[in-house]
């Protein structure tokens, strides 16, 4: 600072200086310079030898201008509308409320919705008992009314059908015969040899075995009759849901006698669901019936495996990359580090420390060493070795050869995993991995405590610090240089991270809103941003492994105690919620990892300030497919706001009644 104040005044005590026609003008690109010396970007800063072969930086595809930005309907309410009311269709007791046994599920006699028909002495068809909150889908047997009547009449009509086809047999013999019979009569009658009487006799016979055919004809459409008939009302005896969904309400039970009409029970059909939100007065006008939108579910999802291994807050969290053996190492406010092995499913296995440990980070999947470094209150760092998930180790492979003056806040590894940095308030530190020697101190530029860091592909050091700047650094083999700063974000989100290209950083605008930044120029190339005055970004915000998707943390409102897995937006464009992870008991998130793509099947871990560390799969394939529905009704009940109403298909979402959900509008259509 007071380099540039004397340079300041030098400047202000030079004469000044006339620029005549004869004079050599100002290079073009002066003018760039300038402007960026102000700015403070150096982007050729010069570093001497880099400190590894850094990658090109990628190539990002230009944002998108023009068009109406889409409008975005928070908090909307799901609830569920079309109900189907079961009644009985004709009178009679109601036997049971079952369905048949699941095809292809063992039958557990133990188990208590096992149940068999009154009837059903040999136990030879089981059924399952429903209840409420049971799902049902379209033509299901739910229930039985007693059908013994009618089963009377379907064994008659099949008794009378098989008399009346043995009597159609013997008259089509009997007809057969007459026929025979009647054409050598009347054969003999041509030669003169039969008289006229015994033709019409033989002609008599016939016609009496033709009726007795048409007889038994008659009786087997009149059994087939009365057999359809009697299948028609058995089918009227079962009880069968008309909708998918599950069932609401039981009004009556097994035992008790129904009349024609009453209701049996109830079952909340599901495959439609309406949405409702409001939306600014000002758009009424812009959004109409029919107007397609998007929408994001909000429904929170539980962790598949939890860990409890800390007495007090998580602070850190990472994961190794040793292939099929992940290794999640978790640091603790407690004094300790715990690697828990998810495949193996062992118990935690502790990383011995004096002191709280406050940051940890793991070689990434571009390494060929597989090493954890833990940050802790005393200043230290301590390397360990993760290489054999069954030979874990009790004391590090080394310890940093220096220390900072105080705790020791964020830590990143380089791609190739021989060196890391470290922060400590307004110190960041860059060292070799295998000796722990510090190689040099990063100029102190930051104004505030630095909060994350990462180290791109291109060989250069971003940080964060509470001083509400991201920072640029050129790393070189003996020094760092300042390239880039990028100012005034709001400072809602301390860990800020960089895409797995090393082509953007996360930047929080504000505590609704964060831009994917471009780190070559500095421009917002897409935003991310939640829904409703009640949602707020808070702790973290990152990109995953393949840079599908971004993962960010709540701290207020709706989606304190969770994490929000976003699509990466293209350029131009929006991040959509995919998923929102819950916490159990919505413990606050302080620190959350993905597991490297060489660390086999893709996993995100979180800790948290209750000291559990939780674990969930991301959101795959399926939950990247655009759910659409339209616009119903438009209604104005408010000075400020108009109520939308949305009708969706539901059958792939299986939105909850009462649940939430965001609602994107498109009134271009496009």
């Amino acid at each position: 600072m007071r380099l540039r104040r004397l340079a300041a005044v030098a400047a202000l005590s030079l004469p000044p200086t006339v620029v005549g026609c004869s004079q050599t003008a100002a290079p073009p690109d002066a003018g760039k310079a300038a402007a960026a010396a102000k700015s403070g970007d150096n982007p050729n800063v010069d570093v001497g030898q880099p400190l590894f072969p850094g990658a090109p930086a990628p190539t990002l595809a230009a944002a998108q201008v023009g068009g109406r930005d889409p409008l975005v309907v928070g908090n909307c309410t799901v609830q569920y509308e079309e109900r189907q009311q079961v009644s009985a269709e004709v009178d009679g007791k109601i036997e049971m409320l079952a369905t048949p046994w699941p095809a292809g599920v063992p039958v557990d006699p133990k188990d208590t919705n096992l149940v068999y028909h009154p009837r059903d002495v040999k136990h030879e068809k089981p059924y399952k008992k429903v209840k409420d909150g049971d799902p049902v889908k379209v033509g299901q047997i739910i229930g039985l009314l007693d059908d013994q009547l009618v089963n009377g009449k379907m064994k008659a009509a099949v008794s009378s059908r098989a008399a009346s086809e043995e009597v159609k047999g013997f008259a089509e013999k009997g007809v057969k015969l007459s026929d025979d019979k009647y054409a050598l009569s009347k054969k003999s009658y041509e030669q003169g040899v039969l008289g006229l009487g015994e033709l019409f006799n033989d002609l008599i016979t016939l016609s009496r075995f033709q009726e007795n055919l048409a007889q038994a004809k008659q009786s087997i459409a009149k059994a087939t009759s009365e057999y359809d008939e009697a299948e028609v009302m058995l089918s009227k005896h079962q009880i069968r849901s008309q909708v998918n969904g599950f069932i609401r309400s039981v009004s009556r039970q097994p035992g008790e006698f129904v009349k024609q009409g009453e209701k049996i029970l109830e079952i909340q059909a599901t495959d439609t669901v309406r949405v409702e939100g409001n939306l600014d007065v000002q758009y009424a006008g812009v959004v109409k019936r029919g107007t397609p939108v998007t929408v994001e579910p909000a429904t929170p999802i539980a962790p598949e495996k939890s860990q409890a291994g800390h007495r007090q807050e998580v602070t850190g969290i990472a994961v190794s990359a040793n292939p099929k053996r992940p290794l999640v190492v978790s640091a603790g406010a407690d004094g300790g580090a715990v690697v828990w092995d998810v495949a193996g499913g062992k118990p935690g296995h502790a990383l011995p420390h004096p002191v709280a440990v406050r940051s940890v980070a793991c070689t990434p999947a571009t390494s060929p060493l597989f090493r954890a470094v833990t940050g802790a209150d005393d200043g230290k760092v301590r390397v360990w070795d993760l290489s054999n998930p069954d030979a874990l180790p009790t004391a590090p492979a080394c310890e940093g050869q220096e220390a900072h003056a105080g705790g020791v806040q964020a830590v990143a590894f380089s791609p190739d995993g021989r060196h890391f940095a470290t922060a400590s308030g307004r110190e960041i530190f860059v060292w070799a991995t295998e000796t722990g020697k510090k190689l040099y101190a990063v100029p102190t530029e930051h104004r505030d405590t630095v909060t994350s860091l990462t180290i791109t592909q291109q060989g250069t050091l971003v940080s964060a610090s509470r001083d509400r700047s991201i920072k640029v650094w050129k790393l070189g083999t003996e020094k760092a240089g300042l390239a880039r700063s990028i100012d005034h974000r709001s400072g809602a989100v301390d860990g800020l991270a960089v895409s797995a290209d090393g082509g953007r950083v996360l930047f929080d605008q504000d505590k609704g809103r964060l831009d994917v930044v471009n780190l070559a120029d500095k421009q917002t190339v897409s935003t991310i941003q939640t829904a409703g005055g009640t949602a707020a970004f808070a702790t973290l915000a990152m990109f995953s492994p393949d840079d599908q998707y971004v993962l960010t943390g709540g701290g207020e409102g709706e989606v304190k105690g969770g994490l929000q897995v976003w699509t990466n937006p293209a350029p131009g464009g929006r991040g959509a919620e995919l998923a929102r992870l819950v916490a159990p008991g919505r413990a606050g998130i302080t620190c959350a990892a993905f597991a490297p793509a060489a660390a086999g099947e893709p996993f995100l871990v979180a800790g948290t300030s209750a000291g559990t560390v939780h674990l969930w799969k991301p959101p795959g394939e399926s939950a990247r497919k655009a759910i659409t529905g339209t616009v119903t009704k438009i209604d104005a009940t408010d000075p400020r706001y108009v109520t939308v109403r949305f009708e969706v298909d539901n059958r792939t979402l299986g939105l909850l009644d009462r649940s939430a959900a965001t609602v994107i509008i498109n009134p271009a259509g496009k």
